[in-house]
């Protein structure tokens, strides 16, 4: 049969979840195992994958019974323990970005649980009594009250998905306007992380060719000048925002103009990060000159590797479905190429030591989301929208599709 089908009969038949007996990260296996499973789910409709999301959903239901509700970043699913405590804080993106697939296993099952406990987590974070951009550390699971700690400001690592899944609760879940005022909220305060600064007055055509970045900020107020790859995300989620969102709250503080000029002056400088390095692999982070036109300078040392990350693959795909605009798939092109020339290997791609560094060093890896997102992104630039619904569908931090429910008469002030 297809590769499809070989691997339904495997989740069928082979996958054994007692197998995996060792302590591994709850987030990534919310979003990369039951997330992929679900949406397998729907797409095909097939029974067996979300019964096994049940089932690892279920392996996982123990990891949040916790003092404080945030969850053990670490579980053991084949014993049914976790490690103890390590002291460690709470990651804001752990704790924050499992929601969209235990209510999407809510909604399929019929069994409130798994929402129940991906809410409850999701209340715990706002019981810390902040709202806008927060610290990336929470106080450990074990400890309550729940206390944001002094820590970093960032779009990127340790925070991303959790910016990311305000807006997609609510496309998720429309009659929650709680989730899309919250994450106006953040966006509110993003600016501060841009360079150069956004300003919300200058007309659009001043600032269409504006390059931005994104830094991060320490607890004192001084700016981190290091651009993450991951927070290549944004353009992504901008740019939905703009799609959905009721024109009435893009209207205000001249959001519209604003927000469309970042998403499309950061995704030029995350395509930088790609065609500046001399295999066309983007590393993990950039860092970024103090003074105008803030450039980028060199690699940090220890983000010179490559995962073939997806974020931004999955900025273009949305720029080009919101916008049309080909440029956006002539940079895809160049990132595909880039992947094809530098990251393949004979039984797939992988991650790659030195983006500066031809021939390039191979890591004897493939992380899923090669597959599940940045192979995936790339194929939707290309293909037509009706391909993939984006009104049927909310993608979760890996790409994978869960169903949104289905929504009359959508603002479109955003789209352009």
């Amino acid at each position: 049969g297809s590769e499809f089908e070989q691997a339904a009969a495997f989740v069928e038949r082979e996958l054994d979840f007692d197998k995996a007996d060792t302590d591994v990260s709850v987030f990534e296996l919310v979003i990369r195992g039951v997330g992929g499973l679900l949406g397998a789910h729907a797409l095909s409709g097939r029974q067996v994958f979300l019964d096994r999301a049940q089932e690892l959903g279920d392996r996982l239901l123990p990891a949040f019974n916790t003092s404080s509700r945030l969850p053990w970043p670490k579980w053991n699913i084949a014993r049914g323990k976790g490690p103890g405590s390590s002291g460690d804080p709470t990651i804001l993106s752990e704790a924050g970005s499992v929601q969209l697939e235990f209510r999407c296993l809510s909604q399929q099952t019929g069994e409130s649980k798994y929402q129940t406990v991906g809410d409850v987590a999701f209340e715990a974070i706002q019981s810390a009594g902040m709202t806008g951009l927060m610290p990336v550390y929470l106080t450990p699971p074990d400890h309550t009250p729940v206390k944001v700690l002094a820590s970093k400001f960032a779009f990127g690592a340790l925070a991303d998905s959790y910016y990311e899944y305000l807006l997609k609760q609510w496309l998720q879940s429309p009659s929650e306007e709680r989730f899309k005022d919250l994450w106006i909220a953040v966006m509110d305060e993003l600016p501060g992380l841009v360079r150069p600064r956004p300003s919300s007055s200058a007309s659009q055509a001043s600032e269409a060719t504006a390059s931005y970045k994104l830094v991060e900020v320490a607890p004192g107020g001084e700016s981190i000048w290091k651009m993450d790859h991951l927070s290549c995300y944004a353009p992504a989620m901008i740019s939905l925002g703009l799609h959905e969102l009721p024109a009435k709250d893009l209207l205000e503080r001249g959001r519209n103009a604003t927000w469309w000029a970042v998403a499309k002056g950061l995704v030029q400088s995350c395509v930088e990060m790609w065609t500046s390095t001399k295999t066309g692999l983007a590393p993990e982070c950039f860092h970024v000159n103090e003074s105008p036109p803030f450039d980028f300078k060199d690699v940090p040392h220890t983000g010179r590797h490559s995962f073939l990350r997806p974020e931004t693959a999955e900025s273009l795909f949305y720029l080009y479905r919101f916008t049309g605009d080909e440029q956006y798939r002539k940079w895809g092109e160049k990132i595909f190429q880039a992947i094809q020339a530098h990251g393949k290997v004979d039984g797939g791609f992988s991650s790659v030591q030195d983006v500066n560094k031809i021939p390039t060093v191979k890591v004897d890896e493939l992380q899923s989301f090669v597959m599940a997102e940045t192979l995936k992104y790339l194929y939707l630039l290309f293909s037509p929208a009706e391909r993939l619904d984006l009104g049927s569908f909310v993608l979760n931090t890996e790409g994978h599709p869960l169903l949104r429910p289905p929504r009359p008469g959508r603002g479109d002030a955003g789209n352009k």
